[in-house]
């Protein structure tokens, strides 16, 4: 059985009938004191006894339009709305870890490069007393060091990252 629901529904009026600030009030679902206010700012107009029903209603729908679209405290409002909706996604992402802190990771390949270059430096000097595999060791360090630099500044360039300063 479907179930009816009821609910105030404003007078109908005839077209073009005049309707008391009450009556337009309950019609546009709203208090008497703001047709007051509708009424002084020239938003509706009275004509003699009344307020014309669907000259008014027209009026009131265009004021509420033209609200809406130069309220710079709402186009306002929807920007924080977006900001603060973008900063909980993003730490959202953070917890479930699939985001991290470019300086978090930045840290770490620094860490890890420093180690990497640090025991590459000492494994002639660990290897070998023979100068000439010692020398061979060490053109092989230096080449892959050659290729790590190349391939970071590579990577650099094609994200656009400003130089490193040049320290002497």
């Amino acid at each position: 059985m479907p179930e009816t629901v009821s609910f105030d529904e404003p007078p109908i009026a005839k077209k073009g009938a005049t309707v008391s600030a009450s009556e337009l009030a309950l019609h546009l679902d709203c208090t008497r004191t703001y047709i007051g206010k509708l009424e002084a700012e020239g938003v509706i107009h009275r004509e003699g006894g009344g307020f014309p029903l669907d000259q008014s209603r027209v009026a009131y729908l265009r004021y509420l339009r033209r609200e809406r679209r130069q309220s710079p405290r709402s186009e306002a409002d929807a920007d924080h709305v977006r900001a603060k909706t973008e900063m909980l996604q993003l730490r959202l992402m953070e917890k479930r870890r699939e985001l991290v802190r470019r300086d978090d990771v930045d840290a770490l390949i620094d860490e890890l490069a420093g180690i990497t270059l640090t025991h590459l430096s000492g494994m002639a000097a660990r290897c070998s007393r023979d100068m000439q595999v010692r020398r061979n060791i060490d053109a092989v360090v230096d080449q892959v060091r050659r290729e790590l630099a190349a391939a970071a500044l590579a990577k650099a360039d094609e994200w656009n990252e400003p130089p490193l300063d040049k320290q002497v």
